[in-house]
């Protein structure tokens, strides 16, 4: 047998943000109907030193009977590399026949992690942002940032895309990057400045401690909080706008009280109910006009399920145009 094996290079060249916002739907309506199953995962710790940066391997599975497949993520999470220039994650997916047990496609996660987490909070965004919003704030100057602007661009007509981080530089890079991309895009000189009126804020960060507080925001706004690795030690989001919150959406409930600082941190300090979290795929089937207007928040953790769709949209355009390698695994 054969297994189709895709580069993340093979990745950039394959993947569409719109067949992607499509597939991250079809993967939570699978989990909202139980046609998928969505094992909470359980990181393992290298080392024992016990420190929130430690590194960590998370293993990320999902079964999808629609799809007849089921896939492992191998998640690599070491926050201590971005201080010697190398990449914090690193991954693989690795998409199998549910049925037969064949090994259908091996994936390097790097691109396929960034352009299904763009395309999950698209989706979000759709669900919960009035079709008027103008303004995007990206807390954050990475190439999650980029893709989120790109995702976003094509779920509501923003007329100002705003980039802020710590680094100036990395913020007028990603932004003069996006501008030439025809995205308007400008890079704030101060956080207070990226978030003044926003209608949507994306929280795209490493940060360990929150920055985010109630104070910040106004009372129409919708806050997409991403950035936090799976690890409830580090988190971007205060309690206090939690608290707040009309509606808060999450990938997946179990998931995010177990992954999520976000969630957890909220939980400890009383400000959210475990009861008021509300899948994804429940508020994508809401209308409208319930699920939008006041202070909304979309949590995201990210999901083996989400993995699948994703790999399984990016083979099916590999096989149609012919790219990727194939690779005899077993005889």
């Amino acid at each position: 047998m054969a297994t189709l094996t895709l580069t993340s290079v093979d990745v950039e060249g394959l993947a569409d943000a719109e067949e992607m916002r499509h597939a991250m739907a079809a993967a939570h309506r699978a989990l909202r109907t139980g046609s998928a199953v969505q094992p909470r995962p359980d990181a393992l710790p290298v080392g024992v030193d016990g420190t929130a940066d430690a590194p960590a391997v998370v293993p990320m599975s999902a079964l999808s009977e629609e799809l007849g497949l089921f896939a492992v993520k191998v998640l690599a999470d070491a926050p201590r590399n971005r201080a010697a220039g190398l990449p914090a994650q690193r991954s693989t997916v690795v998409l199998f026949d549910a049925t037969t047990a064949e090994c259908v496609a091996i994936v390097d996660g790097r691109a396929l992690t960034r352009i299904r987490t763009a395309a999950v909070t698209a989706l979000a965004t759709d669900v919960l942002v009035a079709p008027d919003a103008r303004v995007v704030s990206l807390i954050g100057a990475g190439p999650l940032a980029a893709e989120h602007a790109r995702s976003l661009r094509l779920v509501r007509g923003f007329e100002e895309v705003r980039v802020w981080s710590r680094s100036a530089a990395r913020a007028e890079a990603c932004a003069r990057q996006l501008a030439a991309e025809g995205i308007p895009a400008t890079a704030a000189s101060t956080r207070e400045a990226a978030l003044d009126a926003a209608d949507v804020v994306c929280t795209l960060t490493p940060a360990q401690e929150p920055f985010l507080s109630r104070s910040m925001l106004g009372d129409r706004v919708h806050v997409n909080a991403v950035g936090s690795p799976p690890r409830p030690m580090f988190s971007e989001v205060e309690a206090d706008v939690f608290r707040d919150a009309r509606v808060v959406v999450v990938d997946h409930p179990a998931v995010a009280v177990a992954e999520s600082g976000n969630i957890r941190d909220a939980f400890v300090a009383g400000a959210l109910d475990p009861t008021r979290l509300v899948p994804l795929g429940d508020a994508i089937d809401t209308a409208a006009s319930a699920a939008r207007g006041g202070l909304t928040i979309f949590n995201s953790v990210g999901l083996g399920i989400q993995d699948l769709y994703a790999a399984h949209v990016l083979c099916l355009r590999a096989r149609a145009v012919g790219a990727g390698t194939m690779v005899a695994i077993r005889s």
